[in-house]
């Protein structure tokens, strides 16, 4: 195997084991400083893919998207759309208005940037490339949530059908991933992925956020024997990972 593609798998097992060993450290244990450095690490692949690709552009787009999340969070956290009623539960740093975590500005933009990065690739119509990015998206919200829940990272006021995970969220996550999709359009200069060189090969560190993220909270579902959601998560995880092959197979023969 070649050696880019061992460390993708490696990165994937790494990030899953320590998901898993999440769900035994207690919660003290894992606050504020070890919140923002997991989550800072997860972003950079996401940043740096989108400053090589998109150059200035790209590092527009990543403060807007920051901002963007910032105020849907809050406006979430406030009046409970789009998501429904919920509150975090644990420090993450300096919280806006008291309520939404900084962290958040970091967080979630890398999810999004992945989601887009993967369905430029895959699709050449526009509302295939669309469907695509929002299946990816809202996919990875389906992992997600539910170790987020168990961990007590933050809770959903009336609960939910999907492991106390409401179905509005999954709504909510549709609503605000199609605004962040339109933020994109307006901010990226339209760029042709496919069969581009200097492009495409940063596409799989730019997607490497949405991977390492995926196996990381497939890692604490498994840990709280969320089992159906773990299993969803091996399925998409090992789907984007041989996405991620592809694509570096594509580059490897172009360069």
């Amino acid at each position: 195997m070649d050696i880019k593609k061992t460390v993708l798998v490696a990165l994937s097992m790494l990030f899953f084991i320590i998901g898993f060993m999440m769900s035994s450290v207690p919660s003290e244990q894992f606050v504020e400083t070890g919140s923002i450095i997991a989550v800072s690490i997860i972003s950079i692949p996401a940043f740096y893919g989108m400053w090589k690709i998109y150059s200035r552009r790209g590092i527009a787009a990543i403060m807007a998207l920051g901002v963007f999340a910032l105020i849907i969070e809050s406006i979430g956290i406030h009046t409970g759309f789009p998501y429904s009623p919920f509150e975090y539960t644990m420090p993450f740093g300096y919280k806006l208005l008291g309520t939404t975590p900084w962290t958040v500005f970091i967080a979630w933009s890398p999810l999004v940037i992945g989601a887009w990065l993967l369905a430029q690739t895959w699709f050449k119509h526009r509302w295939a490339r669309f469907l695509a990015y929002l299946g990816i998206l809202v996919g990875t919200d389906i992992i997600l949530d539910p170790g987020a829940v168990a961990r007590g990272l933050w809770e959903y006021t009336n609960g939910g059908l999907w492991f106390d995970v409401p179905l509005q969220n999954f709504i909510g996550w549709i609503i605000s991933g199609t605004i962040a999709y339109l933020i994109l359009k307006l901010v990226l200069k339209p760029v042709i992925v496919n069969g581009s060189v200097a492009v495409s090969k940063h596409l799989w560190i730019g997607s490497l956020s949405l991977l390492l993220s995926i196996f990381l909270w497939t890692g604490v579902d498994a840990g709280y024997e969320l089992w159906l959601p773990a299993i969803v998560g091996i399925i998409f995880g090992n789907i984007i990972l041989q996405a991620l092959f592809k694509i570096y197979a594509t580059t490897s023969q172009n360069v």
